[in-house]
């Protein structure tokens, strides 16, 4: 291999740069977050693989500075309060979705359903604000809420307009499970499915991740044209047919283009 050579994560990162135990610690927080719940030292160790005592030090060290929790009595770990304090620190330093709201307001107004503002996090997508529809029976999706690029519809709005290496590099290294009968599992389907996303603007999501739950999303991109965000209306399926989904897909197209017209450099 030519010395001068260097790999590249799927997010463009040099992998020589990344430091290998807290590469693991964003592992830890990252399983916990998919999981739900609390995790024990032998289910940690068992989900990942690593050697006990390194799991251990790892999962002392995050407690250690609030980013876990443990529970005495069932010793499980679980993301502690710190995160919080983090997270309402980086949501406040978003001034983009202050301007994102206003669109999120027009779009929940035009559809009656709720409409979120997600954005680009490495190699997932962050749902950040969002207007809730006023219909009882109604989608809301939690602000904090994460999904890999090649699910949901917010995901493939984005991976639509991502460079073809760093596509397949995220297609291989996140795969492409089975949600539901509707989920996208062949890699050559999504390659259509995303070249499809390119033609019209926006991506669907028709009961792809959650039975009962269809999306439209379409992409913000910020001043040097990469993409960033997105905009979406998410909403019950029985609500959100084809025909709407490509009526209210358009209307996400026009708000993301405006949005993306006012980021400034």
């Amino acid at each position: 291999m030519n010395q001068n050579s260097k790999t590249v994560s799927a997010t463009g990162e040099h992998y020589e740069y990344i430091v290998p135990a807290v590469d693991r610690a964003a592992r830890i927080l990252r399983l916990l977050r998919t999981r739900g719940h609390g995790m024990t030292i032998a289910e940690v160790t068992e989900a990942t693989g690593w050697h006990k005592s390194s799991v251990h030090k790892l999962l002392v060290t995050l407690s250690h500075h609030g980013l876990l929790d443990r529970n005495e009595a069932t010793k499980q770990y679980s993301l502690g309060i710190a995160l919080i304090d983090y997270g309402h620190y980086v949501l406040g330093k978003l001034d983009i979705a202050d301007a994102a709201k206003s669109f999120l307001k027009e779009l929940a107004n035009y559809t009656g359903e709720t409409a979120n503002y997600s954005v680009l996090r490495g190699t997932q997508m962050v749902i950040v604000d969002s207007v809730e529809s006023r219909i009882d029976l109604r989608v809301v999706p939690p602000i904090g809420t994460m999904n890999s690029l090649t699910t949901k519809s917010n995901g493939k709005a984005v991976l639509a307009f991502l460079p073809e290496n760093q596509v397949h590099k995220l297609i291989e290294t996140e795969g492409l499970p089975a949600f539901t009968k509707n989920s996208i599992t062949d890699p050559r389907a999504l390659l259509r499915e995303l070249a499809a996303i390119r033609k019209r603007g926006y991506a669907t999501d028709f009961e792809e991740f959650r039975e009962g739950i269809s999306a439209v999303s379409a992409p913000v991109f910020n001043a040097d044209g990469h993409v960033m965000a997105t905009l979406a209306v998410t909403a019950p399926a029985f609500r959100l047919t084809k025909e709407k989904a490509q009526d209210y897909g358009k209307k996400c197209v026009d708000a993301a283009a405006r949005l993306s017209a006012i980021i400034p450099q």
